[in-house]
């Protein structure tokens, strides 16, 4: 049988999360859906109103102090006025010439307010009047001026709960979102043992399934845990079998990819009419990767050996469970990330293949990845959400093939 054909990191990603099947629109309570990400847009209150719940044109005061009309100067000895009564709107109605009306943070201004003078930069000079110390720029203090036009949280944003409460102070009540996967975690290898237990002969420490757990749940999905299997084939099918009557969406193995004689996860998912996309990875330092489609399930199989397992799950294993959850491509699509290659070291001759993309762990300094060693990773938090790129993130640097282009570096902030 040849060896199956590798594909590239670029290619990899293309596959786990194109043709990918999201979870059905649901319409629910805006107080459950925090954690979720939206189907459809929501729009909430205008960009800069004083309060979420207000509409376009209406003005609140950022400040405690004293609202001025135009015209005011630095020294004017102004007549202070509580509040302004009459039968206009709050809105329409306008501070008389001379004069300045005392406002605490929040309180609703007149329509035609020039700005606010804080209460340090005015002085009380008795009998209902105020002196000028420092004249304030037109519009300081004042909150609501703008177009009107409210700010959108588009379709596949997370709402988070700062989102959620801005939302619910606006007075949206419901939100579309996607149901979140059902995603399975089974771990193979007859050698593997619980990190609580002691170290039996042929026996060692299942150090990958103490983190994919959170790393999975990390993400907001529920992980439903199908144990460990022996090795083989046969060990596997049977779980596959289990996996459609649990009814999962996404199955994450551990192990079961490698070279060895029962690493044979391909061939279990294809003996079971699946169709397996690719089975080999060229990335040199991470090239187990396995990824098939089971009756509408999606299969990854990621390395039993650590530190490939973990780069295998931040570089495709987070982007197929954050695509299937709805989340929009800035969420998870690293491939756009490319930087100049001014600092990182290469690596040692011997290991690099000049066919094969090469993993190596970096920090970004400023614009320019800089290398670092492994045992850095193996200090790191798998369970670390990714966030945008900023100085001093550490992640996966992904070196092309010469002349193919300037590597890719997948960062997180610590």
């Amino acid at each position: 049988m040849p060896a199956p054909v590798a594909v590239s990191p670029l290619e990899a990603l293309a596959a786990v999360t194109g043709k990918i099947k999201q979870g059905t629109v649901e319409r629910v309570d805006l107080e459950s859906a925090a954690g979720r990400y939206l189907a459809e847009p929501l729009h909430g209150a205008a960009r800069s109103a004083g309060q979420p719940a207000d509409p376009p044109g209406v003005l609140r005061s950022s400040c405690d102090g004293y609202a001025l009309s135009d015209g005011c100067g630095a020294g004017d000895r102004l007549s202070l006025i509580d509040e302004l009564t009459g039968p206009e709107a709050p809105g329409n109605r306008r501070i008389p010439s001379g004069s300045a009306i005392r406002v605490e943070t929040g309180d609703l201004l007149p329509g035609k307010t020039w700005g606010v003078l804080p209460a340090d930069d005015g002085t009380l000079l008795g009998a209902g009047k105020l002196r000028v110390e420092r004249l304030p720029q037109a519009g300081e203090g004042v909150l609501g001026r703008d177009d009107g036009k409210p700010m959108i949280f588009e379709a596949g944003s997370l709402l988070s709960t700062r989102h959620q409460a801005y939302l619910l102070a606006a007075g949206v009540e419901k939100a579309c979102v996607h149901t979140p996967p059902r995603v399975g975690m089974l771990l193979l290898g007859d050698e593997l043992t619980d990190l609580k237990t002691d170290l039996e002969t042929g026996q060692v420490h299942d150090l990958n399934g103490y983190w994919l757990r959170d790393a999975i749940e990390d993400l907001g999905l529920e992980v439903i845990s199908l144990g460990i299997s022996e090795d083989g084939p046969e060990g596997l099918r049977k779980h596959l079998v289990r996996c459609h009557t649990r009814q999962l969406d996404v199955l994450i193995l551990s192990g079961g990819t490698g070279a060895g004689i029962t690493d044979r996860t391909a061939e279990a998912i294809q003996e079971l009419n699946g169709n397996v996309l690719f089975e080999k990875l060229s990335l040199h330092g991470c090239d187990s990767l396995v990824f098939g489609k089971l009756n509408n399930m999606d299969v990854l199989g990621l390395s039993g050996l650590p530190l490939s397992c973990s780069a295998a799950f931040d570089l495709f294993c987070r982007p197929l469970l954050l695509a299937r959850s709805g989340a929009s491509k800035g969420y998870w699509n690293w491939a756009c990330m490319t930087y100049l290659d001014e600092i990182l070291a290469p690596l040692p001759p011997l290991d690099n293949r000049p066919e094969d993309w090469c993993l190596q762990v970096g920090k970004l300094s400023e614009h320019s990845p800089e290398a670092l060693t492994q045992p850095t990773v193996k200090t790191w938090n798998p369970e670390t959400l990714f966030s945008p790129v900023a100085a001093g993130s550490e992640g996966w640097v992904l070196r092309p093939p010469e002349p193919e282009g300037k590597p890719v570096f997948f960062a997180r902030q610590q």
